[in-house]
């Protein structure tokens, strides 16, 4: 979600530390219009009487360490203020919150706001660690076995690759389970900002999560500006051992190209 961002999700409004304030931009107002009809659908669900557990998995807030340029404000206790306001859809729909840990740059060494906010909002520990949020997440559910970590660590950047990085994804996360009594039957991944699916082409299927956040300036230096924002997150339905995967997904409008008159 890169909360904190100018580029990220964002409420409406931001009360900073001085008194004065941040408003969405248009683009912003777009995501938090999707995030919330996101954990609506998560809503009704729950209205059948699901229990829901929400993987927030990882990059949930935004301090970036690079540059400051795209961000709305460094104060750590906005920031988390913010994180919480803008989490409140999920606060009002989930039984249970994982909070995984993302990439240092963007939350801190160790993922400090991560830590914090897992405190914050009382979401589920990694007792064994003896921390608030995890760096990777294993869990048990109706029997069947997910595992979830913020990087995936390989990635299909060009169109014509895309959907190797999962392929990869499953069959490394299967190599670093080989041998051991607890193998996952479904791996989730954040970081690329992408969807990619193994699907079934190994026994353990690997996905690449989306975001809930707009290119920023690295992705147009990174010539990645001109591909479409294509934004979102999944709904695994688990019952007696099976699941299901749906993935709500929004397009960011094209833009209106500019005409010679």
């Amino acid at each position: 979600m890169h909360i904190g961002s100018t580029v990220g999700l964002c409420t409406p409004t931001v009360e900073l530390d001085d008194g004065g304030g941040y408003t969405a931009s248009k683009s912003q107002r777009w995501l938090w219009r999707n995030w919330q009809d996101y954990w609506g659908q998560v809503a009704a669900l729950k209205a059948e009487g699901a229990q829901v557990v929400a993987l927030l998995n990882g990059d949930v807030g935004d301090r970036n360490k690079h540059s400051a340029y795209q961000l709305v404000t460094v104060n750590r206790a906005t920031l988390l203020r913010m994180m919480v306001d803008a989490l409140q859809p999920v606060l009002d729909v989930a039984d249970h919150i994982v909070i995984v840990r993302g990439t240092e740059a963007h939350t801190g060494q160790s993922a400090e706001l991560e830590e914090a906010l897992a405190k914050d909002i009382g979401a589920v520990p990694d007792v064994q660690a003896g921390t608030a949020s995890w760096w990777y997440w294993e869990a048990t559910l109706e029997q069947v076995r997910v595992a979830a970590a913020h990087h995936p660590g390989t990635n299909s950047m060009r169109p014509w690759t895309r959907g190797g990085g999962a392929n990869r994804a499953a069959a490394m996360t299967m190599d670093s389970y080989y041998g051991q009594r607890w193998q996952p039957d479904l791996a989730i991944f954040n970081h690329v900002h992408h969807n990619e699916d193994s699907y079934d082409n190994h026994p353990l299927r690997a996905i690449f999560n989306r975001c809930f956040s707009l290119q920023t300036a690295y992705d147009h230096r990174s010539g990645r500006g001109l591909q479409r924002s294509v934004i979102g997150g999944l709904i695994v339905t688990i019952e007696d051992g099976s699941y299901d995967v749906d993935k709500p997904a929004y397009a960011l409008p094209q833009r209106r190209p500019w005409k010679l008159t």
